[in-house]
């Protein structure tokens, strides 16, 4: 037998009871007056007996030849009962929108998997080569436009914070996190080997990655970090921290070159008059926003910036990963 639902204690669990196992398990079962149980029919709840005790209350729901569901209360003691008499593993994703729904951070991420379970993606791609070349040619091109998005919502994009040393780059990670994953600190090197996190912001799923600061590195040690910082941008979106206090230096205007977003941090502490060409895309105070707030104006910068729409459902079939991409692809 499957757990379809995570493992730890729940109020349900779900388990998938192959067709194999399908003659033991009604055998286990009993009505509610001690008959047997042979099917859902039209009352599907059922007593689980194994042993000769009353293990469980269950739903019993006939998914045909694709087996029996089993709807059990979630607690240690009657998943471990099942386990002895059927043996039980975790469910193994059969295609990515089940892997997805089993590791969504987001509830953009659930209904995207949601929606996409409902595709069988290779017969929607079989069936787009079924057209002639020209409706082909445009129902692909409108099912890659989806795909850009749905696989944005699932493949998590490196975002590499940089900048001087104590412009507030770790505690605007941090507050992103919802949790102190990086040491802050007023004294300057605090961050040496980069920290990585995967989180989600607008619905999106990003890799942050802390760096440390550029400026004075007078101990091979915090050289070798700032070079391991830097060996991270490539292919990732590269934030630029500059404290909205101080003006810009010259160490930020050689790092704005390789930046795509500029953001001003630390306006707690006032904004400087900052000349002309530097105009931060978002000001923020980590320490004094509302996290929620900081999210949400990180979150749409960064979605903005990648021109990507509000994150959910895509409206039709979608690549998940890059296999289901290739079959869309190959498709004409």
């Amino acid at each position: 037998m499957e757990q379809l639902t995570p493992s730890g204690t729940a109020g349900v669990a779900v388990v998938r009871v192959p067709p194999a196992q399908r003659r033991a398990a009604l055998a286990a079962l009993q009505t509610r007056d001690g008959a047997p149980f042979a099917s859902a029919g039209v009352a599907p709840r059922a007593i689980l007996h194994l042993r000769g005790m009353a293990i469980d209350d269950v739903l019993v729901v006939d998914r045909g030849a694709a087996g029996l569901e089993l709807h059990l209360h979630g607690s240690p003691a009657v998943l471990a009962a099942v386990q002895r008499e059927f043996g039980l593993a975790p469910a193994a994703p059969r295609t990515p929108a089940e892997l997805l729904l089993r590791e969504a951070l987001s509830d953009a991420q659930l209904d995207l998997a949601l929606e996409q379970r409902e595709f069988d993606f290779a017969a929607e791609v079989q069936a787009l080569a079924s057209h002639g070349p020209a409706p082909c040619a445009r129902l692909r091109s409108s099912a890659l436009v989806r795909s850009r998005t749905a696989m944005a919502m699932v493949q998590p994009q490196r975002v590499v914070f940089i900048g001087c040393q104590n412009a507030g780059k770790s505690t605007l990670f941090n507050r992103l996190l919802a949790r102190e994953r990086a040491l802050t600190g007023p004294l300057p090197g605090l961050t040496r080997d980069p920290v990585h996190e995967v989180t989600t912001l607008s619905g999106y799923p990003y890799e942050l990655v802390d760096t440390a600061g550029e400026g004075a590195t007078p101990a091979a040690v915090d050289a070798a970090a700032v070079e391991a910082g830097r060996g991270l941008r490539s292919q990732a979106l590269v934030v630029l921290v500059v404290a909205a206090h101080r003006q810009p230096t010259a160490i930020d205007a050689a790092l704005r070159d390789g930046s795509d977003v500029l953001v001003a941090s630390q306006a707690d502490l006032g904004r400087a008059e900052w000349p002309s060409p530097w105009r931060p895309d978002v000001v923020v105070s980590a320490l004094t926003e509302p996290q929620s707030s900081l999210r949400h104006a990180i979150g749409e910068l960064l979605r903005q910036h990648r021109c990507l729409p509000l994150a959910g459902p895509v409206g039709g079939f979608a690549a998940l990963d890059r296999t289901q991409l290739e079959l869309l692809l190959g498709t004409g």
